[in-house]
């Protein structure tokens, strides 16, 4: 009889799967398990517009709950995939961008780069960190008791916004680092997805780790501040947590391209990679000559040289690269000596920045400058008109032995195909200072 009765059942979920038909369809499910799908878009403003409403507050690394019912709307650029940006997710639309913070692990199942969502504002709080606009909750210092903006609670996040979509992949904006310095450029880009073409972490060597937690490097909220070469650290730092993905992984070598999101503190950049794909080899150097161990294809062209010297310009070893110098027997000499590169095709460069390392004593530097020509054709003969000054971000101040790294923006002769970079000598019976360069690039 059991038997019989196991027979029947089967038979009649055989009969009644084949009711259903091949035309069954799997239940749909049109809204998302994710946030709150009763919110509807009224009162959307951009994401320059609040942070221009609470201006005050965010350059006051302070908070405020907000009252009014507004609503932003943006896509999401950087989450917590990599392990470097931790409970809080890099949101930007098409005027700004901004850190949304949540405690909360695994953001990037529900958030990932690419979601587009809505953010009803009433009643979170905004504020800045070290300046860094900021939505979430209070955050007390247990110590101090002091209170500052920081991260919501997983539930009130969820009540607070709604998932409209995915969208394209977001396209990073390229970081002007002729404007590393500016204040309204930082204000209006922290927190945006961008990269920063053509640069040399300092401590790489092909061993060191970006973020080690051995006491090898400085550590600072269990993060790991990364300089670069040529640019001060007071300005852009690359910063990795300790707990990242590729904390341990060996920092790449070489000139690179790296994307994140450039966040803020106070006034400098810092840099979060969101996983070590965000830094990429980058362009082959236009030029490139450290000096060390002649003079490379840079020619010398004496336009003042006094009997009593045969020379201004002189390689010297691969730690000091080139000297200039109209110092002799005691005497100071009247000189002028141009130490020129080679013909630098930049016709495919949409910019180009110039680098090296200098150092000048004994005497002023007023004298010492660096010159740009697209005219000159090595024919050995100076015409001053047909060269053009360039503004140096560094330079020594002639009173020392310390090698400076300057920087130089050439994105104005990107296109050219005949550039010339030049190093201008002159001294005088009253000041001939040494002047050393090496480390020579254009990218």
């Amino acid at each position: 009889m059991k038997e019989m009765k196991y027979i029947t059942m089967a038979l009649l979920c055989v009969l009644l799967a084949s009711c259903m038909g091949k035309d069954y369809a799997e239940p749909v499910i049109e809204e998302s398990p994710y946030g709150n799908n009763t919110l509807t878009e009224t009162n959307v403003i951009t994401i320059a517009e609040l942070k221009d409403m609470y201006k005050t507050v965010i350059s006051g690394s302070t908070m405020k709950q907000i009252t009014d019912d507004i609503q932003i709307k943006g896509t999401i650029t950087g989450n917590d995939i990599g392990g470097n940006i931790y409970q809080e997710v890099a949101l930007e639309d098409e005027t700004g961008a901004l850190l949304v913070c949540i405690s909360q692990a695994g953001l990037y199942g529900p958030l990932p780069v690419g979601q587009q969502i809505l953010v009803s504002l009433k009643d979170l709080y905004i504020g800045g960190y070290g300046q860094q606009a900021e939505i979430g909750g209070v955050y007390t210092n247990t110590n101090t008791g002091k209170q500052s903006v920081g991260r919501m609670d997983r539930y009130t996040w969820n009540e607070h916004y709604k998932i409209l979509g995915m969208g394209e992949t977001p396209e990073p904006e390229v970081f002007d680092v002729s404007k590393i310095s500016d204040a309204t450029y930082l204000y209006e880009n922290c927190g945006k997805l961008m990269t920063i073409k053509g640069v040399v972490l300092k401590d790489a060597d092909g061993e060191k780790v970006y973020a080690p937690d051995d006491g090898s490097a400085s550590i600072t909220a269990n993060c790991v501040n990364r300089a670069f070469s040529g640019l001060s650290s007071s300005r852009i730092v690359l910063r990795t947590s300790t707990y990242a993905d590729f904390a341990n992984a060996a920092m790449m070598t070489g000139t690179v391209d790296i994307t994140g999101i450039f966040t803020r503190y106070n006034n400098i950049w810092q840099i979060l990679m969101r996983d070590e794909n965000d830094i990429q080899a980058g362009a082959t150097a236009l030029l490139k000559e450290p000096f060390d161990d002649d003079q490379g294809e840079f020619t010398i062209v004496n336009k003042t040289l006094p009997d009593e010297l045969s020379f201004v310009w002189k390689w010297t070893s691969a730690n000091y690269g080139m000297k200039g110098s109209a110092y002799y027997n005691s005497t100071n000499y009247a000189a002028e000596s141009w130490l020129i590169s080679p013909s630098v095709d930049m016709s495919g460069a949409s910019s180009a920045t110039l680098t090296f390392e200098q150092a000048a004593n004994y005497g002023s530097t007023d004298n010492l400058g660096i010159y740009v020509s697209t005219s000159y054709n090595d024919e050995g003969t100076i015409t001053e008109s047909a060269w053009t000054r360039l503004t140096e971000d560094v330079k020594p101040e002639g009173s020392g032995w310390t090698f400076y790294t300057t920087t130089i923006d050439l994105s104005a002769y990107a296109g050219k195909s005949n550039v010339h970079i030049a190093f201008r000598y002159v001294s005088t019976a009253d000041n001939a200072p040494t002047w050393e360069v090496k480390n020579v690039v254009i990218e």
